[in-house]
């Protein structure tokens, strides 16, 4: 099936030096049962590069500034943990609110995991430092909703944000989000935004003037969709042509 037409070509005219918005897992790179090994191949840094050379390239992600600049070294913008902290190439990172006690929150629920790997066995958990991940592919149904449960009780308890994806949930800094962020970031120039999870829903509603692409199936309000991380992959290739 060919790329929609009316999506190349907006996407084409798109004014060099603009700011583009990409997700990471599930965009650029397939999901993982195991987010921890979720390199890029060869081409995707190819053709990132290219486009880093044409436009105002953001990596926009739920991960922390180390997890994506694990994967991604700090060779691009990065907006991370889901908006809360804007990292330009070569500069220093900035959480866009006051995070610290949300930070210390964090390290609290994370210092509990040895007792959520024992109730729950296959879970793992990531500490964003601003976030805290309970990975559940190796949970089954019934184990999933008791952990969810669970995750929607230390919310409460936290006052932090509950965000559900992919065999994820999420404790996350509240108030903040992709679509905030990138609507600032942009201030109003012409840009593209694609990603593929929950989160993304956000940029798409908050920047409705923009490019949006929706990578994968499911209900969104992006303008555009894609079938996946290969269609996609084809995309940014017809961008990054002179």
């Amino acid at each position: 099936m060919p790329l929609d037409s009316d999506l190349i070509r907006e996407a084409r005219r798109l004014p060099r030096g603009s700011p583009v918005f990409l997700d990471y897992d599930g965009t650029l790179v397939p999901l993982s049962t195991d987010p921890e090994t979720t390199f890029p191949d060869d081409e995707v840094i190819s053709v990132m590069d290219q486009l880093a050379g044409k436009y105002q390239l953001y990596v926009a992600t739920g991960r922390s500034i180390p997890e994506i600049t694990k994967f991604l070294d700090s060779r691009y913008n990065f907006i991370a943990l889901h908006g809360a902290i804007l990292k330009p190439r070569g500069g220093q990172p900035e959480y866009v609110t006051d995070a610290g006690e949300y930070i210390r929150k964090c390290d609290t629920v994370y210092a509990r995991r040895d007792d959520f790997f024992r109730r729950y066995p296959g879970l793992k958990m990531t500490n964003k430092q601003g976030g805290v991940v309970f990975i559940m592919w190796g949970l089954d149904e019934k184990a999933m909703s008791s952990l969810v449960n669970e995750a929607s009780l230390l919310a409460l308890q936290t006052g932090m944000e509950l965000y559900r994806g992919k065999r994820i949930v999420e404790l996350r800094i509240p108030g903040v989000n992709k679509g905030i962020t990138i609507k600032k970031v942009r201030n109003g120039a012409p840009a593209l935004i694609a990603g593929d999870d929950a989160t993304d829903e956000d940029s798409f509603l908050d920047n409705p003037d923009a490019i949006t692409v929706k990578v994968g199936p499911g209900d969104t309000a992006a303008r555009f969709r894609v079938r996946d991380v290969a269609e996609f992959r084809e995309l940014l290739k017809a961008m990054s042509e002179p």
